[in-house]
This record gives C-alpha cells, sequence and structure tokens, in this order.
C-alpha cells in the first residue's frame, strides 16, 4: 500500500460524510418534516444505515474472495473500502448517540443492523490499519 495514501482517504471520506451530514440537517428544517413521516430524518438513517451494511458487506466479501494475498493492497488502498468503514462507523455512532439521548428506544429490529455496522467498521478500520511488525532472524521473517 502507498504509504500514507490511507490517510488522503479517510479524510476525504470525513469531508464527503460531514457534506451529506449538513445536507440531511438542511434539508430537514427546510422541509419541516416530521422526523417519523415517510419521507422524515429517520427513514433516511434507515435507507443510509442499509446503503452502509450492503456497501461494507460487498466490499469485504470481495476482500476475502476475490482479493487475496497477490492483490490485497489494491482494496484496502482503495476509497470505496475506506469510505465503507468511516460510513459504518459514523451510522453508528449517530445511532448511539440517539440511544444516549433517547430519540430512539433501545429494544428497536436496528440494533442487529447497528451491531453490523460496527463490526463492519471494526473489521475495515483493523484490515487497513493495523500492521504486523516483521523481525528478520538469521534471514527469516517472523512475526512478532
Amino acid at each position: 500500500m502507498k504509504e500514507k495514501q490511507h490517510y488522503k482517504y479517510t479524510t476525504l471520506s470525513f469531508v464527503l460524510i460531514n457534506i451529506w451530514t449538513l445536507y440531511v440537517f438542511f434539508d430537514y428544517f427546510v422541509t419541516r418534516h416530521k422526523i417519523f413521516s415517510e419521507t422524515g430524518l429517520f427513514i433516511f438513517f434507515v435507507k443510509s444505515l442499509f446503503f452502509c451494511i450492503v456497501l461494507g458487506v460487498t466490499l469485504i466479501l470481495l476482500r476475502l474472495f476475490y482479493f487475496k494475498k497477490k492483490r490485497k493492497d489494491k482494496l484496502r488502498a482503495n476509497f470505496f473500502y475506506i469510505f465503507a468503514g468511516v460510513f459504518n462507523l459514523y451510522v453508528f455512532i449517530i445511532w448511539l448517540i440517539c440511544l444516549f439521548l433517547k430519540l430512539l428506544p433501545a429494544d428497536t429490529p436496528l440494533a442487529f443492523y447497528m451491531l453490523g455496522n460496527l463490526t463492519i467498521a471494526l473489521f475495515i478500520g483493523f484490515d487497513i490499519y493495523y500492521k504486523n511488525k516483521y523481525s528478520v532472524i538469521n534471514g527469516n521473517h517472523t512475526s512478532i
């Protein structure tokens, strides 16, 4: 993987997600929808949730089955892979904040999907940012 390429993509992901958040925020207040109406903020959040899950699962399956050992860095350094991890984490954090503010009940069926968001975000995050440290012992590479 190119050195520090993933930091650039992570920053770009945060910028795009913030633009998405601002659009939803201002669209919600300009159109005066109710939170739980057919076209309200909650429905948009649920649609975003399912988009995140589908994108994340698709990219993880590609990572596990298509991009194995030879081409593993091609997907790890891809913008969409990093974006999927950041966006899944972002949606999970929004849900957690809504739970703490008691805007959503904790016993909704969304809890199962939110744990899926967290799992996807953790998998992609560890896959991108966790690096094995190697030491050379007598010319052989061994993992520490």
